[in-house]
């Protein structure tokens, strides 16, 4: 019996530990710092803050270059009204800048910068229900991780990507909108095991979703329509794409994974689980009525959708995921498996 409660108690111990860990940044009073009543600029709020303070940016035009350098929340008053433009004369190229793990950025619109919004070297930060336009990147993830994109709207973005991971990994986009744009989105530069999901990509002039040198990521149930390329991917491997909607793209999916052309260049094709998608120009039968076409669509030698479906998937927006939550939940559930392998290996529970 004695042994029993000692197990009972270093668990619990265990568990409360881990908890007060799951965030870190949570202060005895946290404060909400107002621009422009308590400060006129946001830079000058942002400088006075400390960690797990919100900043909250009433509606106006705000000619700033953004830098965040500590764990808050920066929101703005409202995504329509309350704008941080990067447009000459004042030169600024980057509206906002992330600089700190566990930072959040939302209800903002974003005008003219390079990047609108760009995350360097940071891990559990959320860049959600913004409105993004006019530059030449709208988002861009650089060396960055266990990051929500999610919920935001992109139009006319003029040289590049709507969104861009580069040597990005286990992040999530998601709900996005992204209109009238030179690319969608790219995944590239060893950028792996990210998740690309319920986003409406349409009208991009070139690709819709790019993958270059990353492998391992989830591409589903998104749609992707009226773009010059609906998917591209370059030496990219074991990327599952599945229930898309591939909808009247001037090239509905582009691979390297022509062998001469590879070769040709010293690489290996790309090879991929493709499945499970809509293609709208698809021709061919579903004789036994299961929804699944009889014969696969054929994107190249190698790469083919072996059981496409025949009606598109309805894409929902759906929350993003707490992600300072994964360390936490990782942690009790190794601490749980040790205790009881520990404890079994010891003969068990006596009583």
């Amino acid at each position: 019996m004695k042994k029993r409660s000692s197990f009972v108690l270093v668990l619990l111990l265990c568990l409360i530990w881990v908890a007060l860990l799951s965030n870190p940044t949570v202060k005895a009073e946290p404060k909400t710092i107002v621009v422009p009543d308590d400060y006129s600029t946001i830079q000058d709020a942002i400088d006075n803050a400390v960690a797990g303070d919100t900043v909250f940016v009433e509606s106006g035009d705000y000619h700033e270059n953004v830098r965040i350098n500590k764990a808050i929340s920066l929101v703005g008053e409202n995504v329509d009204s309350t704008i941080i433009d990067g447009n000459p004369p004042e030169g600024f190229r980057i509206p906002v800048t992330i600089e700190s793990d566990n930072v959040s950025v939302s209800g903002f619109k974003i005008l003219y910068g390079h990047n609108g919004v760009g995350v360097g070297e940071v891990k559990f930060c959320s860049i959600s229900g913004n409105r993004i336009a006019g530059g030449t990147h709208g988002i861009v993830l650089v060396s960055s991780s266990y990051c929500n994109v999610t919920k935001n709207y992109f139009e006319s973005i003029g040289l590049s990507s709507a969104i861009q991971l580069s040597y990005a990994t286990n992040n999530l986009v998601s709900g996005n909108y992204v209109t009238s744009c030179t690319e969608g989105i790219q995944i590239w530069l060893g950028s792996n095991n990210n998740t690309v999901t319920e986003n409406t990509i349409t009208k991009c002039k070139n690709t819709a979703i790019g993958f270059q040198y990353s492998n391992d990521n989830i591409l589903s149930r998104n749609d992707i329509s009226y773009s010059g390329v609906g998917t591209s991917i370059y030496v990219s491997n074991n990327n599952t794409i599945f229930q898309n909607n591939y909808i009247n793209n001037a090239k509905q999916f582009a691979s390297d994974s022509n062998e001469s052309y590879a070769m040709s260049w010293g690489y290996n094709v790309s090879i991929n689980i493709i499945n499970s998608n809509y293609w709208s120009n698809y021709n061919g039968t579903d004789n036994n009525e299961d929804g699944i076409g009889d014969i696969p669509y054929i994107i190249n030698d190698v790469n083919k959708d072996i059981s496409p479906i025949l009606e598109p998937v309805i894409v929902q927006i759906i929350p993003e995921f707490p992600s300072w939550a994964i360390l936490p939940l990782f942690l009790v559930s190794t601490l749980v498996l040790l205790l009881a392998k520990r404890h079994i290996k010891f003969g068990g529970i006596k009583t």
